[in-house]
């Protein structure tokens, strides 16, 4: 008997990292070269993006029709949110690397080859393995929000800043996991009830 060319895949064989998913709260930020000493910042956040890429399309008008083809990419970084601690370090390396960008005390804007920064946006599993690391080139801060306060809240002190990104490779790294295959027993061409 020929094997049906139509198979699709259920979740009831998955064995091994198939059955896992990847959860949005296990993640950290690593930015490059921050401060005098050049150090690795890693701060404690609360949210932070993952890269987009928009293809803005160039319309080509032909009698009664349109045809689209790719035009100039577009990158988009994102807003990062951290915690404000009590430690001063944290807050006055970012607040520096800001005015590597903008001088908040002369008004003048720095230069790229000094401001622009390379990060890492790291994924893991809950056990702290499987890592899929994402390579961002070009980060630099365009805005600052240093948060709210309000005498009503107990909620924790955040602090937010919108990170902006040059072209990147966006395909991810991969640490600790091979990739999993499909194989006959996750294969099915038939529903079980």
């Amino acid at each position: 008997m020929a094997k049906n060319k139509d198979k699709y895949y259920n979740t009831r064989g998955l064995k091994g990292l198939l059955g896992e998913v990847r959860r949005p709260n296990n993640f950290k930020v690593v930015i490059e070269g921050i401060g005098a000493d050049e150090a690795n910042l890693e701060l404690i956040m609360q949210r932070a993006f993952l890269p987009k890429v928009t293809l803005n399309p160039i319309e080509l008008r032909h009698g009664n029709e349109a045809l689209k083809f790719a035009g100039a990419a577009s990158w988009e970084g994102g807003q990062i949110t951290i915690l404000d601690t009590l430690s001063k370090k944290e807050l006055n390396l970012l607040l520096d690397w800001f005015n590597e960008t903008y001088d908040t005390e002369t008004g003048t804007l720095g230069l790229a080859s000094n401001y622009k920064k390379t990060a890492t946006i790291y994924e893991y599993a809950a056990d702290g393995r499987y890592e899929r690391s994402w390579p961002l080139e070009g980060v630099w801060i365009s805005s600052t929000d240093l948060g709210t306060l309000d005498a009503t809240s107990d909620a924790l002190k955040e602090i937010s800043f919108v990170l902006q990104i040059d072209p990147s490779p966006l395909r991810p790294k991969y640490k600790d996991n091979k990739d999993v295959e499909y194989t006959e027993d996750t294969a099915t061409n038939k529903t079980e009830v």
